[in-house]
């Protein structure tokens, strides 16, 4: 295929949910699943939120660092992330490498860097990891000329990223998703492999680097812990991160179990499962609220966040239990 030496997709902005309830901050979910949601609505002119961050399993994924790292949300199976998308109902092309495949690097970058190129021409908007920060952004354009991608930032902002940088950023791994088209995945069948993913996620049947990260409801129990140790003093800079990257996901599972319970059908196990989400999005709320204040917060506060986490792992961990019955039925 022969491409133009510069070009540049002028129909592309960062996904806002305008439907979304205040004060629940959407924007803070995972930029993973943001920059999806970018591409797909781009690519297709709508796109269906509740059903992508659901169907793909974001909606039900938490990870914590005992320290408060930001580095929870990317230090885990980076491969779940397009799997996610293809059971949402996309065919994907991934182009990854990690850490210990160095000598593959310049040859996984080229290819890559192919991919974009071609699938930028077909009006496709790639995902790319560490656009501008250590987060996964939207590539829109590219100039042969300078060597350089243009994109957009998991901060909704305009940002450039040269060729050489890619995937050989502050985070030096290459994580390049193209959403192909629709595979027309079956949506009931898509609807159970997502709570599978729940279940899995809540047993921690996941790769992470344990025990410095915790995911699942353990997950609530690490962070509550952190907190608790911040009221005796230590930096507060990650908090707002925390609490709004959470109380997205989980704002999001409550909303897709509703989804779910109308394709599987209105079951006890399903509805009591949804309830228990209620509770999840209820006390992280209050958690958002706390954490999102400008400033130090008190001793006290932070204490009672800690107390407010450990009530949403236990409906987080009621919420689970119900929908194992339901796939035990």
């Amino acid at each position: 295929m022969k491409t133009a030496p510069k070009f540049l997709l002028d129909n592309v902005e960062w996904h806002l949910d305008a439907a979304a309830e205040d004060p629940i901050p959407t924007c803070y979910l995972h930029s993973y699943t943001k920059a999806a949601l970018t591409a797909i609505q781009a690519q297709e002119g709508q796109v269906d939120p509740v059903w992508v961050v659901g169907a793909s399993g974001m909606a039900f994924r938490i990870w914590a660092h005992c320290e408060l790292c930001p580095s929870a949300t990317s230090v885990f199976d980076r491969s779940l992330l397009p799997q996610g998308v293809k059971n949402a109902g996309w065919h994907c092309d991934y182009h990854s490498r990690v850490w210990h495949e160095e000598t593959v690097a310049r040859q996984r970058q080229e290819v890559a860097h192919k991919a974009i190129v071609e699938a930028l021409q077909e009006g496709k908007v790639p995902i790319c990891w560490d656009i501008g920060i250590p987060e996964w952004g939207v590539i829109v354009g590219y100039d042969d000329e300078v060597r350089e991608y243009s994109a957009i930032s998991a901060l909704g902002q305009p940002a450039q990223l040269k060729y050489e940088q890619l995937g050989q950023r502050d985070i030096p791994i290459l994580s390049v998703t193209i959403i192909e088209g629709s595979s027309n995945a079956d949506r009931r069948q898509a609807a159970l492999n997502s709570l599978k993913t729940a279940v899995s996620h809540a047993e921690q049947g996941e790769w992470l680097k344990r025990p410095a990260y915790q995911d699942g409801p353990a997950a609530y129990e690490t962070w509550a812990v952190a907190l608790e140790r911040l009221a005796h003093g230590g930096e507060q800079r990650m908090l707002r991160y925390y609490a709004g990257t959470y109380l997205a996901a989980r704002y999001y599972a409550r909303r897709y179990m509703d989804l779910v319970t109308g394709i599987l059908g209105n079951t006890e196990p399903l509805e009591d499962a949804t309830r228990a989400y209620d509770e999840v999005v209820d006390h992280l709320s209050d958690v958002w609220r706390t954490l999102s204040k400008d400033g130090r917060r008190l001793p006290d506060e932070l204490r009672e966040a800690a107390g407010l986490l450990r009530q949403a792992k236990i409906a987080e961990e009621t919420a689970i239990e119900h929908i194992k019955a339901y796939l035990d039925g």
